[in-house]
């Protein structure tokens, strides 16, 4: 829950810094600091094993992390935080239930169940009603 509630002040700080900077600036620092913090975390309290496959997912996964929090902060500059989130966790929950089904990159398989898809349908139509109203 906390990790929610932070999300939605980051996207905010994100959306109020990326009208002055712009989304480009705002993803470079933010990105440094992101990455500044992690190493520090990850060699002062993890012993991590690196290997070539590992460090590459990695180094996507930050890719993928530059090109969400641009797309976050532009989409809530434009037309507000919770605006922005409500497209961000349908595309989310679709895109997650399809890599769960499919088990990419070790993702535990998973069926999709009649509950499954109603619970999606339910918070895709709150979506809906949070883009439209």
């Amino acid at each position: 829950m906390m990790a929610g509630i932070t999300v939605a002040f980051q996207a905010s700080l994100t959306a109020a810094a990326q009208r002055t900077l712009g989304p480009a600036m705002v993803v470079a620092i933010s990105g440094f600091v992101t990455c500044c913090t992690g190493l520090i975390v990850a060699w002062l309290w993890t012993k991590p094993e690196f290997s070539s496959r590992m460090v590459i997912y990695a180094a996507v996964s930050g890719l993928l992390g530059a090109f969400i929090l641009g797309g976050i902060s532009f989409a809530a500059g434009q037309a507000g935080v919770a605006r922005a989130f409500s497209l961000v966790i349908g595309s989310q929950l679709i895109a997650g239930l399809i890599l769960d089904r499919i088990g990419l990159f070790g993702a535990g398989e998973g069926g999709l169940s009649a509950f499954t898809v109603v619970g999606v349908a339910l918070i895709l139509a709150g979506g809906v009603l949070m883009v439209r109203f």
